[in-house]
Protein backbone atom coordinates (compact mmCIF):
# COMPACT_ATOMS: atom_id res chain seq x y z
CA UNK A 1 0.00 0.00 0.00
CA UNK A 2 1.72 3.29 -1.08
CA UNK A 3 2.65 5.70 2.06
CA UNK A 4 1.82 9.30 2.22
CA UNK A 5 5.01 11.34 3.91
CA UNK A 6 5.55 14.49 4.81
CA UNK A 7 7.73 17.17 6.11
CA UNK A 8 6.85 20.49 7.49
CA UNK A 9 9.27 23.55 8.09
CA UNK A 10 8.40 26.32 9.66
CA UNK A 11 11.21 28.72 10.48
CA UNK A 12 10.56 32.39 12.51
CA UNK A 13 13.92 33.14 13.42
CA UNK A 14 16.64 34.61 11.79
CA UNK A 15 20.07 36.00 11.97
CA UNK A 16 21.35 39.65 11.15
CA UNK A 17 19.01 41.80 9.15
CA UNK A 18 15.75 39.78 8.81
CA UNK A 19 12.98 40.47 10.41
CA UNK A 20 11.07 37.67 12.49
CA UNK A 21 8.10 36.01 11.27
CA UNK A 22 4.84 35.13 13.78
CA UNK A 23 2.67 32.95 11.53
CA UNK A 24 5.83 29.93 10.44
CA UNK A 25 5.02 28.18 13.68
CA UNK A 26 1.84 28.11 13.66
CA UNK A 27 1.36 27.07 9.85
CA UNK A 28 3.10 24.27 10.35
CA UNK A 29 0.75 23.21 13.33
CA UNK A 30 -2.42 23.91 11.35
CA UNK A 31 -1.35 22.16 8.09
CA UNK A 32 -0.07 18.94 10.14
CA UNK A 33 -3.96 19.22 11.60
CA UNK A 34 -5.16 18.92 7.99
CA UNK A 35 -2.87 16.32 7.13
CA UNK A 36 -3.81 13.80 10.07
CA UNK A 37 -7.23 13.99 9.84
CA UNK A 38 -8.03 10.48 7.25
CA UNK A 39 -11.01 12.02 5.66
CA UNK A 40 -8.76 15.18 4.52
CA UNK A 41 -5.07 14.19 4.58
CA UNK A 42 -4.40 10.97 6.05
CA UNK A 43 -0.92 11.21 6.39
CA UNK A 44 1.21 7.82 7.74
CA UNK A 45 4.38 10.33 8.59
CA UNK A 46 4.20 13.89 9.68
CA UNK A 47 7.95 14.94 10.41
CA UNK A 48 8.40 19.11 11.34
CA UNK A 49 11.03 21.09 12.11
CA UNK A 50 10.68 24.62 13.71
CA UNK A 51 13.46 27.07 13.35
CA UNK A 52 15.44 24.59 12.18
CA UNK A 53 19.26 25.55 11.36
CA UNK A 54 21.40 25.04 8.03
CA UNK A 55 22.39 20.94 8.64
CA UNK A 56 18.77 20.23 9.92
CA UNK A 57 16.63 21.54 7.32
CA UNK A 58 19.02 19.81 4.85
CA UNK A 59 18.81 16.62 5.81
CA UNK A 60 15.24 16.82 6.94
CA UNK A 61 14.54 17.95 3.55
CA UNK A 62 16.90 14.78 2.20
CA UNK A 63 15.34 11.92 4.36
CA UNK A 64 11.94 12.87 3.18
CA UNK A 65 12.55 12.19 -0.31
CA UNK A 66 14.43 8.89 0.72
CA UNK A 67 13.19 5.40 1.04
CA UNK A 68 9.76 5.99 -0.61
CA UNK A 69 8.12 3.73 -3.55
CA UNK A 70 6.95 5.09 -6.94
CA UNK A 71 3.68 4.96 -5.68
CA UNK A 72 4.16 7.05 -2.63
CA UNK A 73 3.27 10.32 -1.75
CA UNK A 74 5.71 12.83 -0.18
CA UNK A 75 4.59 16.50 0.85
CA UNK A 76 7.12 19.34 1.79
CA UNK A 77 5.94 22.17 3.08
CA UNK A 78 7.68 25.49 3.86
CA UNK A 79 6.83 28.56 5.93
CA UNK A 80 9.27 31.19 6.58
CA UNK A 81 11.20 33.69 4.33
CA UNK A 82 12.33 33.37 0.79
CA UNK A 83 15.55 35.41 -0.51
CA UNK A 84 16.33 35.39 -4.04
CA UNK A 85 20.17 36.66 -5.42
CA UNK A 86 20.71 39.12 -8.27
CA UNK A 87 20.28 36.26 -10.74
CA UNK A 88 16.46 35.10 -9.58
CA UNK A 89 18.09 32.01 -7.39
CA UNK A 90 15.52 30.83 -4.94
CA UNK A 91 17.18 30.20 -1.15
CA UNK A 92 15.22 29.00 2.10
CA UNK A 93 16.29 30.87 5.14
CA UNK A 94 16.87 29.02 8.33
CA UNK A 95 17.32 30.55 11.94
CA UNK A 96 20.69 31.07 11.44
CA UNK A 97 20.45 32.79 7.91
CA UNK A 98 21.53 36.27 8.13
CA UNK A 99 21.15 39.12 5.35
CA UNK A 100 24.90 39.71 4.16
CA UNK A 101 25.36 36.01 4.18
CA UNK A 102 22.49 34.09 2.95
CA UNK A 103 24.16 31.73 0.15
CA UNK A 104 25.84 29.62 2.98
CA UNK A 105 23.30 29.60 5.45
CA UNK A 106 20.02 29.55 3.44
CA UNK A 107 19.01 26.46 1.41
CA UNK A 108 18.83 26.77 -2.18
CA UNK A 109 15.78 25.71 -3.49
CA UNK A 110 17.92 23.93 -5.96
CA UNK A 111 18.99 21.44 -3.36
CA UNK A 112 14.88 20.55 -2.44
CA UNK A 113 14.44 20.27 -6.55
CA UNK A 114 17.57 17.75 -6.80
CA UNK A 115 16.20 16.02 -3.83
CA UNK A 116 13.04 15.61 -5.85
CA UNK A 117 14.28 14.51 -8.92
CA UNK A 118 16.35 11.53 -7.05
CA UNK A 119 13.45 10.33 -5.21
CA UNK A 120 11.54 7.17 -6.37
CA UNK A 121 8.05 8.76 -5.14
CA UNK A 122 6.75 9.97 -8.44
CA UNK A 123 3.79 11.92 -6.34
CA UNK A 124 5.33 14.77 -4.93
CA UNK A 125 3.82 17.96 -3.51
CA UNK A 126 5.92 20.99 -2.41
CA UNK A 127 4.37 24.17 -1.04
CA UNK A 128 6.14 27.22 -0.41
CA UNK A 129 4.24 29.85 2.05
CA UNK A 130 7.79 32.32 1.19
Amino acid sequence: MPKKVALLIGVSEYGENIPPLLAPPNDVLAMERVLKFSNMGGFDEIRKLINPNLSQMQIGIQEIFEDLAKDDLVLLFFSGHGITDNNNRLYFATKETSKARYQSTAVPARFIHDRSLESYAKRQVIILDC
